[in-house]
């Protein structure tokens, strides 16, 4: 019967709860909705499906399913039990095994089958399981690190095959059990003796008593991964290597690799396809601290992110970030900011993300230059708000910032804000870091807040425990977390190593109860400052946003640390007079804020850069109208019609506008007015940033929202449709999804068997024909066949198939699939 099939009536099986929890687990296989419980099998059966479901096994669960796929076998319908798993995974128990395969089959990537024929009777009342069919593509060709099994490679590799009789001979000279010659003929054959002589644990002890010196060593790295390096003219003939090959236990691949036949492995491992089964996840030996230490390295942490973010968005203010022609920014503004922040080049590059993916920083599409978002109301929020909207957009921001400096696979350096350190699956990465820091912390003797110690938190410790909970997704791990560990100390979730109070709160989801505590812990924000003699004010601590906000405006931060310096100069002075300020008002602004007198060098300097502000006026004009009639340009300046071009009179004959000359014209013209243009017409200078459209952020910066979402009403009207569309498998399989998968599940169950099959196609002109061939492989939608009858090959897309019938080698008689 067929795999797809017989998934769908244990699908159909099950009760409503259960199928909401697997749909719950596995989104993609509603998304969109299916029909009926063969569609949904099917869907659940394709490799993409089953590669997504697979990336979120743990470590116990990954390897118990690779032992099922491995001892296990649909086409004969060979299943296997947990009892029988016991065998193949080194440290398993049968309670232990039961649940995670009961796991494995609520995920519907194994399912229910009736025991083999050859069971014990002891063994019939145990549950027995077969994996879903596109398990074996999903895993890729080695899984578990072992080798593709000794009769694929024989047929494969023909000079493997041709040294298989030879390598017979020889192991009989070894003195092992092996049969007389004759019987390993044939390369099938030869492989078989192999194959038995290897699986005999009494074989295999007497292969290696008489191996070269270090055979065991090789064996065992080539164990953990099946494929090696080894030029073949590298080693004389009495090397390891030559002696593996020569005897059939070690195939070349070609001139530079080698390849560890899986039964081979399987006896280097002892016997087993698993090692070692880790069912609990790893518990490392961490240090500790104290958390008035973390706290406090924490809390300072996120006042000097907050306080260089803050001298970002100023100094970008004055002067926007240039972008290169391949887009991100280039080293030499990165090492502008780094001056300018007094900070290194990497803590620069992190800042400018940072302000990109929390909406600070825009990219204005007209002048290819990220400037401060206008309206931005980061200088009036406290600094609780602003550590809330940095975390928030740090959670869910799809880019990784670690990545910037590091090289591609090309050469070339990753930018700031360039679409290469774009990540998807950055939100995921994130969110798995922050639950393995939280499980680390919570399982370590002294968790947060116990006894006034707090565990250190390795980047190895957190590598290992996400690789244990997500195995296939260990490079991510490897490339992501260290920085992404990194950045949290900055935000302080993390405090000298760390998790902190913040930290398990943001990872529990809890960021208003983070906020609470952040804002009891900081200090109460300052409202005055002290004016020095020497032109400097000093700020003792955080000032309020407002009172900060005016000082920045008034003077230049210098320095680091908590007590920030401010200078006054003429320039700093100049730039609060062009925002609309006078000498009065930053004075009484001094003197209201000040814990000392205003000094007199201050004074001085105010009125004297006043005095002399203004001499020489600068202003915007888009367009300008000219005319010898001054009755006509002054009933023009008094129209309430024309306000909204924003006319200005600079001469009695002459008046500019904030429009365009086009525009200008246009709407004179509609006034009752008949204007020449004059010249080129001039083109509009304002800014138009990528934000206006909702896009302020560098590419990929904001998450998205997630495809793979489902509502529980989603879940229940799907099972619901389920419901209604019947519990047999056979009354729903017209769709075409399910139609297309099981046509496609039948040829590859062919090409494994190497059997025939009827196919029913259109040929190119329409017409409906039906032949005997023998595919060959399945790829790109398209099938490769054999015609046997005329001896000719020849390719069919897979759309044009209408049928696929299974027969048997002897004159096509059709089996049961």
């Amino acid at each position: 019967m067929s795999a797809i099939r017989d998934l769908a009536s244990d699908l159909a099986a099950r009760s409503d709860a259960r199928l909401r929890d697997l749909l719950t687990a596995r989104p993609d296989l509603i998304l969109p909705p299916v029909p009926d419980f063969a569609a949904l099998a099917a869907r659940a059966s394709t490799r993409i499906s089953v590669q997504r479901a697979l990336e979120n096994l743990t470590e116990p669960e990954l390897d118990v399913l690779t032992a099922v796929q491995l001892t296990a076998h649909s086409d004969t319908g060979q299943s296997t039990t947990a009892g029988w798993l016991r065998a193949e995974i080194a440290g398993a128990t049968v309670k232990v095994l039961d649940g995670i395969l009961a796991h494995l089959h609520s995920l519907a990537l194994v399912r229910r089958a009736p025991p083999p024929g050859d069971a014990p009777d002891a063994d019939r009342n145990r549950r027995f399981y077969l994996p879903v069919q596109s398990l074996g593509e999903a895993l890729g060709p080695y899984p578990a690190g072992l080798g593709r099994e000794l009769p694929q490679l024989a047929r494969l590799l023909p000079s493997y095959a041709q040294r298989l009789p030879a390598a017979v001979e020889l192991l009989r000279g070894l003195g092992l059990d092996v049969p007389v010659a004759g019987t390993a003929a044939t390369t099938d054959d030869a492989a078989a003796v192999v194959q038995r002589a290897v699986s005999s644990p009494a074989s295999w002890e007497a292969l290696l008593a008489k191996a070269p010196e270090r055979t065991g060593d090789l064996l065992g790295r080539l164990s953990v991964s099946a494929v090696g390096t080894s030029p073949a003219a590298a080693g004389d003939d009495s090397s390891p290597i030559q002696w593996l090959i020569r005897h059939g236990l070690l195939a070349r691949l070609d001139a530079n690799h080698v390849e560890l036949p899986r039964e081979v492995g399987r006896a280097s491992r002892g016997h087993v396809i698993i090692g070692r089964l880790r069912a609990a996840p790893p518990t490392p030996d961490l240090g500790a601290i104290r958390t008035s230490l973390r706290d406090n390295a924490a809390h300072g942490a996120v006042a000097e992110t907050l306080r260089l973010i803050t001298e970002l968005v100023a100094v970008v203010g004055e002067h926007p970030i240039a972008t290169l022609r391949s887009g991100g920014v280039g080293v030499r503004e990165i090492r502008r900011l780094a001056e300018a922040l007094r900070v290194d080049t990497d803590q620069a590059s992190w800042l400018v993300e940072l302000g990109a993916i929390a909406g600070l920083l825009a990219l204005d599409v007209d002048t290819s230059r990220w400037r401060v978002e206008p309206g931005m109301p980061w200088l009036t929020q406290d600094r609780v708000e602003q550590w809330q909207r940095l975390v928030t957009a740090w959670q869910d921001a799809q880019r990784a910032p670690a990545l910037v400096g590091s090289q591609l696979t090309a050469g070339t350096t990753i930018n700031a804000l360039a679409a290469e350190a774009a990540r998807p699956d950055a939100p995921h990465i994130r969110s798995r870091m922050l639950a393995a820091l939280t499980a680390l912390s919570t399982a370590a003797e002294g968790g947060p807040g116990d006894d006034g110690r707090a565990p250190v938190l390795t980047e190895n410790a957190v590598v290992e425990r996400l690789t244990w909970s997500q195995p296939r997704l260990q490079r991510r791990f490897v490339r992501l977390v260290p920085g992404m560990m990194a950045e949290a100390t900055r935000l302080g979730l993390l405090g000298s190593g760390a998790l902190t109070e913040l930290g398990a709160l943001t990872a529990e989801g809890k960021l208003d109860d983070a906020a609470a505590v952040l804002r009891s812990a900081l200090p109460a924000p300052l409202r005055h400052f002290m004016l020095q003699a020497d032109l400097t004010a000093v700020a003792p601590g955080y000032l309020e946003p407002e009172v900060a906000a005016e000082l920045a405006l008034l003077s230049t931060p210098e320095g680091q640390g908590p007590a920030s310096i401010y200078r006054f100069s003429a320039d700093s002075l100049r730039r609060a007079f062009d925002a609309g300020q006078d000498a009065p008002s930053i004075l009484a602004f001094l003197a209201r804020h000040s814990a000392t007198d205003v000094p007199q060098p201050l004074k001085y300097l105010v009125d004297d850069t006043a005095s002399r502000y203004g001499r020489l006026r600068v202003g915007r004009a888009n367009s300008y109208v000219r005319s010898d009639d001054d009755a006509a340009l002054s009933a023009l300046l008094t129209d309430p019609r024309a306000a909204a071009l924003g006319l200005v009179q600079l001469a009695p004959t002459v008046v500019v506008s904030q429009a365009s000359g086009p525009e200008l014209a246009a709407v004179l013209r509609d006034l009752g007015y008949a204007p020449a243009l004059e010249g080129a017409p001039l083109q509009p200078t304002a800014g138009r940033s990528a934000s206006a459209g909702g896009a302020g952020s560098p590419s990929s910066s904001r998450v998205t929202v997630n495809p793979w979402t489902l509502s529980a009403e989603d879940i229940t009207h799907q099972v619901e449709v389920l419901r209604g569309a019947g519990t047999s498998p056979a009354s729903g399989m017209t769709t075409a999804e399910s139609d297309t998968l099981l046509g496609l599940e039948t040829l590859r169950k062919a090409i494994r068997l190497r059997s025939p099959v009827r196919l029913g196609f259109a040929d190119s002109q329409g017409n409906s024909t039906r032949q005997v061939l023998v595919p060959l492989s399945v790829s790109g939608g398209r099938v490769r066949v054999i015609d046997p009858a005329n001896e000719v090959e020849k390719v069919v897309s897979i759309h044009r198939i209408m049928d696929v019938e299974l027969l048997t080698l002897d004159e096509g008689a059709p089996t049961d699939a």
